[in-house]
This record gives structure tokens, sequence and C-alpha cells, in this order.
């Protein structure tokens, strides 16, 4: 019980790392019909997503940056193509665009690379200085992402006392996440012998007997991706030497280091402030999703065809 209770503690840190820059991020602010128990349900769901990808990075022995971005594609594809259906286009983000936002270019991208990979290094590394260069940089990209809101939710729902109140909320629990990975040690985090088939086996089931009935064009989209990052992650499993992310973050990081992140939620609400003090319409959603969307496909195949190369 003690070994599935420390495992717990990383899975539902983790879990809210990606659930931070994921949905609250994305949101930026408290929703019509918000309430403080879908969140915590949200959470879990992330927890849950959350231990998928942290046993393939455990398992196929993720040391860089080209492996994990195939387990942050698979998180994205399973959140955004399992649990929900945005994976398969709308009228807003038409298929096949919708392969890469928001699977590849938010999840993959900004919750893992940034949120996870990055914000990891940085903490683990230890210099203030570019702990700080981050949080300033994140903060700098969320007030500017959370100027286009206004138009979508309207004025009375994103003022400046909505936006900081729902930023420092959230940001709170992020640092505390860190904290507590910390503090505990990666030996917190060993994945059983049969537990990653038994997560995808109950992620397939609850695809065959939820998702593809709602969406049947899925059973065609979804698997085939998921075996080609199947096929990148086998080849790392193969020739990866170096320690995995779980083992160079998990316990190396103190809160010396945690504390510039302060100027994250600092720098968001100052960036943003102008947007609804002078009544700005800032057009930052179509201009994040011109340059992510391509992004995150030509991600993905730079990690396949580092990951597909024969190494000296």
């Amino acid at each position: 019980m003690r070994r599935w209770a420390q495992k717990l503690v990383v899975v539902m840190a983790t879990g809210y790392i990606l659930f931070f820059y994921s949905e609250r991020m994305f949101w930026s602010f408290l929703r019509p019909g918000d309430r403080l128990a879908g969140f915590v349900l949200t959470w879990v769901v992330y927890s849950l997503l959350a231990w998928v990808f942290l046993l393939l990075v455990r398992e196929c022995r993720i040391g860089a940056f080209a492996a994990l971005f195939l387990a942050g594609a698979v998180y994205g594809w399973l959140a955004e193509g399992v649990v929900v259906d945005t994976m398969y286009g709308n009228a807003d983000n038409p298929f096949p665009a919708s392969i890469s936002f928001t699977g590849l270019a938010w999840h993959a991208l900004i919750s893992v690379g940034v949120g996870w990979y990055w914000q990891g290094r940085v903490l683990t590394a230890g210099n203030v200085k570019k702990v700080a260069l981050f949080a300033v940089t994140v903060g700098l990209g969320w007030g500017l992402w959370a100027g286009w809101w206004p138009a979508e939710l309207g004025r009375e729902f994103t003022s400046l006392a909505a936006f900081a109140g729902h930023t420092v909320a959230v940001f709170v629990p992020l640092l505390l996440a860190w904290l507590v990975l910390g503090r505990v040690g990666p030996e917190w985090f060993r994945p059983g012998r049969f537990e990653l088939p038994v997560l995808l086996a109950v992620v397939a089931l609850f695809f065959l007997a939820v998702r593809v009935p709602a969406t049947p064009r899925c059973i065609l989209i979804l698997p085939p991706l998921l075996l080609v990052c199947a096929y990148g992650l086998r080849r790392n499993h193969r020739q990866e030497q170096r320690p995995d992310l779980v083992e160079a973050f998990v316990g190396h990081i103190r809160l010396r280091s945690c504390l510039p992140l302060l100027f994250m939620p600092l720098t968001a609400i100052a960036v943003y402030a102008p947007v609804p003090i002078w009544g700005l319409t800032v057009p930052t959603n179509w201009v994040l999703y011109v340059v992510t969307m391509p992004l995150g496909f030509i991600f993905l195949i730079r990690s396949l065809w580092v990951l597909h190369r024969v190494r000296r």
C-alpha cells in the first residue's frame, strides 16, 4: 500500500501540472457553470493521463525531447481523441488540422514540452535567473493568450479581477506540485510489470465503448497514429542510454528554485491588464493557431526521423 500511495503522489502532482497547462492556462478564466467539483474531476482525469505519460517515460527510457514529444503526442491524442472528440475536427478546427491542434500543438508542445520538460529542466538546474526568465516568458505568453477571450466570453467574465483571481488560484497548486515532486524521490514511481498494459486496456475499452459509437470515424484515425508513436518509442527504448526524465526531475528540485516561478502570474496579470482597462481585442488565438498547428506536425515528423535513423 505504501508503494501505491507514493506512486499516487507523483501521479497527482504531475496530473496537476498537465491540468494547469492544458486546461486552466488554456481557458484562462472561470466560465459560466464552472464548479470546484468539476475542476477536481478534470484533475483526476488528467492524472490518469499523466499516469500513462509517466509510464511511457519510464518504460521507454525517455531521456531527451524527441521521444518525449511522442509520449506527449500520445497524452494529447488520448485527451482529445478518447476523453473528448475534438481530434476528429469541427467547423472551427477542421480535420486533418485537428490532429495537431490541440493534441500536438497545445498538449504535446506546450503542456509537455514547456510545462513539464522545459520547466523541469530549469528547476532541476537550480539557476534562479533562468527560472525567473522561464516564468516571465510563460507569463508573457499566458497574458497575451488571454487577451482574445473577451471577444469569446464577453467583458463581464473577463475583467482584470477575474483574470487575476483565476490566475493566482490555479498557480498556487502548480507551485505546490513542483515542490512535492522535489521532495519525493524517483523511486516513488516504479512501473509494475503489467501496469502500462492494464491502463492502456482500460483506455481502449473506453474508446471502443464510448468514443467509437459517438464518432465512428475515430477508429480509422486514432489507432494508426498511436501505432506510429509506438514505433518511435520502441526505437527509443532500444537505443537510449541516458537516465529517463522522471529519474532526472523527481527529487532534484529545491524550494529556492521554485520561488522565482512567482513571476509567472505577476507577468501574466501585468500583460493582460491593458486588455480590460482599454477595452482591447487581441486576436492571439489565430496567431497561436497559425504558428503552432503546423509546428505540431513538424515536431512529430522530426521526432520520428530522429528516432528512426541509426545512431553511430
